[in-house]
């Protein structure tokens, strides 16, 4: 009975080494894989826009799979980078989304200056439709 009870007893005594070194490393990747992944990640142009004001803006439910924007000046944004025409935005749109299946994955967040005139953003807003894309304009709501 004595070897027994000492065979438990180096058994219990065992310990397995864990190595910890890389989980600092591991962590720090995790945390750049995720910055880099976020919705705050594409959106970093500093585009200013005065949003148009209406009362039926609601709030986003959905995640945007790419955004529009186009300044007081009339230039178009496509995900923080600069384009010539609106059929730029719309081959965009249409690459992003080429791979997508469901309807949650094709909405395209379009953000523009309320002072614009229509000429220039309806096309705009046409191209993203054509290009399958779910549009989400973005503004205020009245304040009433």
């Amino acid at each position: 009975m004595n070897k027994r009870i000492q065979r438990k007893k180096k058994q219990k005594r065992r310990t397995i080494p864990v190595p910890i070194a890389s989980m600092g490393d591991i962590a720090f990747l995790l945390i750049i894989f995720f910055l880099v992944c976020s919705e705050v990640a594409k959106d970093n142009a500093n585009i200013q826009t005065t949003p148009p004001i209406s009362e039926y803006v609601k709030k986003m439910k959905a995640s945007v799979a790419a955004r529009v924007a186009i300044d007081t000046d009339g230039v178009i944004y496509f995900d923080g980078t600069q384009v010539d025409s609106a059929k730029d935005v719309e081959w965009g749109v249409r690459a992003i989304l080429a791979n997508t299946a469901s309807d949650d994955q094709r909405h395209v967040q379009f953000k523009c200056d309320a002072a614009l005139p229509k000429e220039t953003f309806e096309p705009v807003m046409k191209a993203i439709v054509e290009a399958g894309g779910i549009l989400e304009a973005v503004g205020e709501r009245n304040p009433q």
